[in-house]
């Protein structure tokens, strides 16, 4: 029988061992583990099936993105755009109107959107966008970092 040395207190009001330790109870919890069968500790690493899983859902297929034209492209310029005619307070400025110009005033090219709101770039000149981004401000980082290994400027 093992012998009790100590005890430490669960709770705050708790003044005594509570029984689980007391030799009688010791007893009995030693002869029902050597009553059974087959205890916790001799049936080794087995793993319970849960049952028959249900089968992962299938997604439909992304729609490949389209470049917006006509009331939507001009809706979301004017969501993400600013007015052409404001202040150009940024290094590179989207502006409502599709054109993108630097705080300097010098038109650089256009941008445009796709259904799914990421914008791209196309500067003059070129037939195709070269630059698309998640969010206008990677864009707008993307088009100055290309502007200055272009031009040597630093914006």
């Amino acid at each position: 029988m093992p012998e009790t040395i100590g005890y430490a207190s669960v709770f705050q009001d708790q003044v005594s061992s509570g029984g689980a330790f007391d030799e009688a109870n010791l007893r009995r919890q030693m002869e029902r583990a050597a009553a059974n069968p087959a205890p916790p500790w001799r049936q080794g690493k087995k793993r319970r099936k849960t049952g028959k899983r249900e089968p992962k859902p299938t997604l439909p297929p992304l729609d490949p993105p389209t470049q917006l034209d006509g009331d939507a492209l001009r809706d979301a310029r004017q969501r993400y755009g600013i007015p052409v005619s404001g202040a150009l307070v940024y290094p590179v400025n989207l502006c409502d109107d599709g054109s993108v110009v630097t705080r300097d005033g010098e038109v650089l090219g256009i941008w445009a959107m796709d259904q799914y709101d990421a914008p791209s770039f196309t500067p003059y000149g070129e037939s195709a966008s070269i630059f698309e981004a998640p969010l206008v401000g990677l864009l707008c980082m993307r088009i100055r970092d290309w502007y200055e290994s272009k031009t040597g400027e630093k914006l």
